[in-house]
């Protein structure tokens, strides 16, 4: 099987690899299966490093909305990081807080749980840490990333590595034993 290239006057050989210019002895054999009604596929044009690299850094963005929205654990408790979430657990603070609640009652992921103010604070402390810290790993990414100098380096960059995780935020004395 034969493979069109950028350059008319060579072909890539599939099986082999090999770049087939015309007029090469090998070319007769090209032409042969051309000739047996083959067609070669079609020609896939690359990327710039520039245009790769572009969708790298994309990817290292989509990997961090994935993970600063995708939740954490806390005190065994798993609370949603969604800006829905964030919101909402700012209005409940206000409420709190204007209207001399003492607790609340607070579904998180993982369920039903009654928190206090000083709690509720302590969740919302450990999301803006969580939501920082992945922030703080895509600009280590985007900045790893414009540095690349080939593709062989883009192709080998993993924009999945370097994200925190809950337990690498130090929020575990931020939550109650009881959670």
């Amino acid at each position: 099987m034969y493979q069109l290239t950028e350059n008319p006057d060579v072909i890539l050989c599939v099986d082999t690899g090999a770049n087939i210019p015309r007029g090469h002895w090998m070319w007769a054999d090209y032409q042969r299966w051309l000739d047996d009604g083959n067609t070669p596929l079609p020609l896939v044009p690359l990327k710039s490093l520039t245009e790769v690299k572009e969708d790298l850094l994309a990817a290292a963005t989509a990997e961090r909305w994935n993970r600063e929205t995708g939740g954490i654990l806390l005190g065994g408790v798993q609370v949603g990081t969604t800006l829905d979430d964030q919101n909402r657990l700012s209005g409940v603070l206000s409420a709190i807080q204007l209207g001399g609640l003492e607790s609340v009652d607070f579904k998180a992921q993982s369920g039903w749980v009654q928190l206090t103010a000083a709690e509720l604070q302590g969740i919302a402390l450990a999301i803006s840490a969580h939501v920082q810290a992945c922030f703080t790993a895509e600009r280590a990414h985007h900045e790893a990333i414009v540095q690349l100098q080939t593709h062989a380096e883009v192709d080998g960059y993993d924009v999945t590595a370097g994200w925190p995780h809950a337990s690498q935020l130090g929020v575990g004395d931020l939550m109650p034993e009881d959670l």
